[in-house]
């Protein structure tokens, strides 16, 4: 009787899917999956046989960089930094957008998936939490190459982002260099995780120290008039801190243009740092100190994880790394005039 991919299928456990993407020698195939299914078609006497391709590494040719894309220097410093993470690494690099991302991400990537073109995915949609991300696993076979760059709790996929605490961290360690003791923090949504992380960096540190308060929180939802409501509600209450922490940079610039408005003094009267460092901290009067989000470093680490995973997915599925990241002062929080070397 003539062997077919059911009996494969039936030999190895995988899907009928899986085994046909194996024998048309598909680059999104684990180097495990990969020799499993060729040892069995092997024994099977399936005919198109050819030891030799699954003795083979393959490459990252195409990844979908899928987001939640919204309009604003964010998004465009974000995909900037992937393509020219790709310079390096080698593969094309797709930007595509979801819509209604947590109604629609699993049906989409089945759909992706199905296509065949690309060889991975890296997910950039902030608001989707564990619960979307076990529909995805279950539309998403188990050795196609996936991960995220969004901060989620516990997360059921392999996760690379950024450091939050630790610019947090810096922000208030930065304000205590400066003899800025009375602070602020605007968080961005509590739901979030790295509105968690970013805050929880910032106030431990402030905890630690004999010489910070932390006098005023307000909670933003990470868009530019979310600042200026945010200075608004400061007036309000009749608290004044002497420095900000901005949970990114555009509240930061909301609350700065309206604190300018206003006639404050920055940083004399109020020091502001910013989180992102995106190009508006340096297009702003004053320039804005922000925490460095490399997101060069980003596609290259994210890269260099899809293609581990496409020569051996068999290692942990949830793994979380960090990258560091760095704060870089300007003229919003320093009293004395100090221009980054980045921006020479």
């Amino acid at each position: 009787m003539k062997t077919t991919l059911k009996d494969i299928a039936d030999e190895t456990g995988y899907s009928i899917s899986t085994i046909s993407r194996v024998l048309n020698n598909s680059s999104r195939i684990s180097k495990k999956t990969r020799n499993e299914v060729f040892s069995a078609a092997k024994k099977l006497n399936y005919k198109v046989f050819d030891q030799s391709i699954a003795d083979t590494n393959t490459s990252l040719r195409n990844v979908a960089l899928i987001t939640d894309f919204h309009e604003g220097q964010f998004y465009a410093s974000f995909f900037y930094g992937f393509l020219q993470s790709v310079k390096k690494e080698g593969p094309r690099i797709s930007l595509l957008n979801v819509h209604n991302p947590k109604n629609e991400i699993a049906p989409f990537l089945s759909q992706i998936v199905d296509e065949g073109y690309f060889d991975g995915v890296i997910l950039f949609i902030p608001e989707l939490d564990n619960t979307h991300y076990e529909s995805i696993l279950k539309v998403v076979p188990a050795d196609y190459p996936i991960l995220s760059n969004a901060l989620v709790d516990n997360p059921r996929l392999t996760t690379i982002t950024f450091d939050g605490y630790s610019g947090g961290y810096q922000a208030a360690a930065h304000f205590e260099e400066q003899n800025i003791n009375k602070l602020g923090i605007i968080r961005g949504p509590r739901n979030k995780a790295e509105s968690r992380f970013r805050y929880n960096g910032f106030r431990d540190y402030i905890i630690n120290s004999e010489q910070l308060d932390l006098l005023w929180e307000y909670e933003g939802d990470f868009n530019y008039n979310s600042g200026i409501e945010a200075f608004e509600s400061m007036l309000e209450s009749g608290v004044e801190p002497e420095g900000l922490f901005v949970s990114n940079d555009l509240m930061a610039t909301g609350f700065v243009d309206a604190a300018v408005q206003h006639g404050y003094k920055i940083p004399e009267q109020l020091a502001v740092i910013g989180y992102d460092d995106l190009p508006m901290c340096v297009q702003t009067t004053p320039k804005i100190s922000s925490v460095n989000t490399d997101f060069i470093k980003l596609g290259m680490y994210s890269i260099r994880e899809l293609q581990n995973k496409l020569n051996d997915n068999t290692g942990p599925q949830n793994q979380l790394s960090m990258i560091p990241v760095e704060l870089i002062p300007r003229e919003s929080s320093v009293k004395e005039k100090v221009v980054a070397e980045a921006d020479k």
